[in-house]
């Protein structure tokens, strides 16, 4: 919990450093690091389930290897965040104008043109 509380936090204060939403980006944040690790987990739940069923394993599989899994979901969690962080590093880029600039003026001594 606290770790997903660390990737709100971050998550806006670098969406809002580099002038990004930071509202959005804390949500994005969150819901990564909280989604990566329901995701792995179902997944890895799935798997057992098809292993029990059709490869004869132990059905208590899952609650032998429940700290694997949990310490897999944690740090897959954590690359996504990296990978996010990453981004948000990047300041946005600038778009070029679509007109050209106005040409230099040169003054005479008398201030005209």
């Amino acid at each position: 919990m606290l770790f997903a509380i660390l990737a709100i936090w971050f998550g806006y204060k670098k969406g809002r450093d580099t002038g990004r939403n930071p509202f959005l980006w804390a949500a994005i944040c969150g819901s990564v690091f909280v989604g990566l690790q329901m995701l792995v987990a179902v997944g890895a739940g799935v798997m057992i389930a098809f292993g029990v069923e059709f490869a004869d394993w132990d059905e208590s599989l899952y609650d032998t290897y429940s700290w694997l899994i949990s310490l897999i979901t944690v740090v897959i969690s954590f690359v996504g965040l990296f990978f996010i962080f990453r981004f948000l590093d990047r300041h946005p880029r600038i778009e070029p104008s679509a007109e050209p600039p106005l040409p230099p003026t040169f003054f005479d001594d008398e201030g005209t043109t």
